[in-house]
């Protein structure tokens, strides 16, 4: 990894839900509480860092510290075509993507932290993740019962349920975190 990526890698903790505007005294638009404790919102633009290398979009979470696949029709989210759990892991364990091969699926925490709750269809930052589906994408999170299901979000409205692991649900690869 190049020093540039490294620097802005800086896990700083629980992002913001996006929310600014305050509905009622004290609610989520009036802290604003997350990722850079202490900042406010207006302060605080630069969450997501885009970049290109060898040619394929990426996105990173100075928040998480995590690498996203950015764009929904590539390589690295296997080109919005969707797939059950068992291969979506495989594919994730598979991926040689922005000329790294250690991409994953990422577990359940992990893609909640990408929802845009200010926002839907989709709940996610457009203005850094491109082509995402409105519909299910699959993580790497086992239900606990039964165990045959897995957790998904739905980037339409930012939903979070279980869904039969041999059902098919769209992926987007993550790296780092671990």
């Amino acid at each position: 990894m190049n020093m540039e990526v490294e620097r802005f890698i800086l896990t700083r903790g629980l992002p913001k839900t996006g929310q600014v505007v305050s509905y009622g005294d004290y609610d989520d638009g009036y802290y604003q509480a997350g990722w850079w404790l202490g900042r406010t919102f207006a302060n605080n633009k630069s969450r997501f860092i885009a970049k290109t290398i060898g040619g394929d979009d990426v996105v990173i979470d100075r928040a998480t510290g995590l690498t996203w696949v950015a764009d929904g029709l590539s390589k690295g989210a296997n080109w919005n075509n969707a797939m059950d759990f068992a291969n979506a892991i495989a594919f994730a364990d598979w991926l040689d993507f922005a000329g790294f091969t250690d991409w994953r699926l990422p577990n359940i925490i992990e893609l909640t932290s990408l929802i845009k709750f200010d926002t839907c269809a989709p709940a996610i930052d457009t203005n850094f993740f491109s082509n995402i589906a409105l519909n299910y994408y699959g993580s790497s999170t086992t239900r606990s019962s039964p165990t045959t299901d897995s957790w998904v979000i739905d980037f339409a409205f930012g939903l979070v349920s279980p869904r039969t692991k041999g059902g098919s649900n769209k992926v987007l690869c993550v790296r780092g975190g671990l």
